[in-house]
């Protein structure tokens, strides 16, 4: 549970980080990430659909399971559904001071975040960024410009990585 705790808040943080203010997940059709954990790895997909009273959401997940279907599988959708935390505007006028175009170490309150290479993930194209506190790095992230989704998030302590499969809009 503690690690669960840990990736969920890690995950929080990190996907914020995106930069982008006022991300409308509505106007979206499907969201696809790959996560994957330590061994384990799944195709989450957001599907949005407007609806009769509002908009119909379906949220899956699709692994394999390799051996005997035990319990602690029931478990794994709630553990990759940390990508759904990827907007939350509570942090975004701290991720705001990051330029995608002219990216630089950004300081504050001992916590920094580095620019460290143009990066491409699957189709897409973005730059990566490190998110460090007390010089210790806790994650890692692509962003771009064009595309308002975060297109990887990396936590290394956690062997976490989420990476944007696909999106319809």
């Amino acid at each position: 549970m503690k690690k669960f705790l840990t990736v969920s808040f890690l995950t929080l943080i990190t996907m914020v980080l995106a930069f982008q203010p006022n991300v409308n997940l509505l106007s979206y059709k499907s969201i696809t990430y790959r996560v994957t954990i330590e061994d384990k790895t799944a195709l989450t997909t957001l599907q949005i659909e407007k609806g009769k009273e509002g908009y119909d959401i379906t949220y899956t997940v699709k692994f394999t399971v390799q051996e005997d279907l035990e319990y602690d599988v029931f478990a794994l959708p709630y553990i990759y559904l940390m990508f759904s935390y990827i907007y939350n505007p509570g942090f975004l006028p701290f991720f705001q001071l990051i330029d995608i175009d002219n990216p630089k170490t950004v300081n504050m309150y001992g916590m920094k975040i580095t620019y460290e290479k143009d990066e491409k993930v699957g189709k897409y194209a973005g730059k990566r960024f490190s998110f460090y506190t007390n010089e210790q790095k806790l994650f890692s992230w692509v962003a771009s410009k064009q595309i308002e989704l975060v297109l990887k998030l990396e936590i290394p302590d956690q062997k976490y990585t989420a990476e944007l499969v696909d999106f319809r809009k």
